[in-house]
């Protein structure tokens, strides 16, 4: 009895083993789908003198030259963004720069809203249609982690979890 129990547990935990590396590859299938058209990993993007407005008025660097910096591209309308916008509070600002950029807005009014409804009390960047196309922009929310030298290190697009973004966080970093 005691070794069917045993060989039963192990068939168990075979099947939790293959069910969990079914879902690992199915989820690595959909983010590869879903980046196909974004700008490849190592390569460079050229953002280091853009300057962008804020929401406070303020003018802000895309990219900051003292670690790898994370540009989340974000609509207020988009409801994916309303769901994923927060977690980007869980990542580490001593080791990555967090930029939040806001684009497809259809006035500033509607970034203030999205901001306040989430509480978000970092900057938020207003992004333009030229920075849409150099990032390739095909839906939201879209992430970027770059280096110092304007490398992408990684790349994301739809909802991420606080696990995901710790885990770009760790591997780009």
């Amino acid at each position: 009895m005691n070794k069917i129990n045993h060989k039963h547990k192990r068939i168990k935990w075979h099947i939790w083993l293959r069910d969990l590396a079914v879902i690992c590859a199915f989820v690595f299938a959909v983010n590869a789908w879903q980046s196909r058209h974004m700008l490849d990993v190592a390569s460079r993007v050229e953002v280091d003198t853009q300057s962008l407005v804020a929401l406070d008025g303020q003018t802000s660097h895309l990219i900051k030259p003292d670690k790898p910096t994370m540009i989340y591209f974000f609509a207020p309308w988009c409801k994916v963004c309303s769901l994923s916008i927060g977690n980007l509070e869980y990542l580490d600002p001593e080791k990555l720069n967090i930029v939040r950029v806001a684009l497809d807005y259809s006035n500033i009014e509607a970034v203030q809203y999205f901001a306040n409804k989430h509480t978000i009390s970092s900057q938020i960047l207003l992004g333009h249609q030229g920075l849409k196309q150099q990032f390739k922009i095909q839906g939201y929310p879209t992430y970027y982690i770059l280096d110092d030298q304007q490398k992408i290190l990684a790349k994301s697009n739809g909802y991420s979890t606080v696990l995901g973004l710790k885990l770009r966080q760790i591997f780009s970093g």
